[in-house]
């Protein structure tokens, strides 16, 4: 069984938290075009950039540490890099998102709908298996 380390339950506190969202989500991309929950997508547009930082910033502070210090790992600094580059990836998508989020409050949306559920998936399915990865490395690295 690994160890606990500082941090460890505030970063596990913080994935649900993110994960909640994408089960929002998907809700709100399961009810396209039929009845958009405009009250979901308000919440969604304002608390998914905050708690996208949230996670990375604590995955900056507790995992990549854990994986840095890890004595006789391959790879360590490819992994670091990758998943780094998977924060910037998930923080340029979520701005995405939002943007189309607000066009489709805003009754503007240039986008189909067909499009839209689309980016909705996308976007819940990658943080999902990017948490689920992370979890994993941190399973084994702490």
């Amino acid at each position: 069984m690994p160890m606990r380390f500082s941090g460890q339950q505030e970063l596990g506190q913080a994935y649900r938290e993110l994960l909640a969202l994408c089960d929002r989500l998907e809700t709100l991309a399961d009810s396209i075009p039929r009845r958009i929950d405009m009250t979901s997508c308000r919440v969604i547009m304002t608390e998914l950039p905050e708690k996208l930082r949230r996670v990375h910033a604590l995955e900056e502070t507790i995992l990549f540490p854990a994986v840095e210090g890890r004595r006789g790992t391959d790879d360590r600094d490819a992994l670091i890099a990758r998943l780094r580059a998977e924060h910037d990836q998930d923080d340029r998508a979520a701005v995405e998102l939002v943007r189309v989020l607000k066009a489709v409050l805003d009754n503007r949306a240039s986008l189909s709908w067909d499009a839209i559920g689309y980016m909705l998936r996308g976007f819940f399915e990658t943080v999902r298996r990017h948490v689920a990865t992370e979890r994993l490395i941190l399973w084994r690295h702490a």
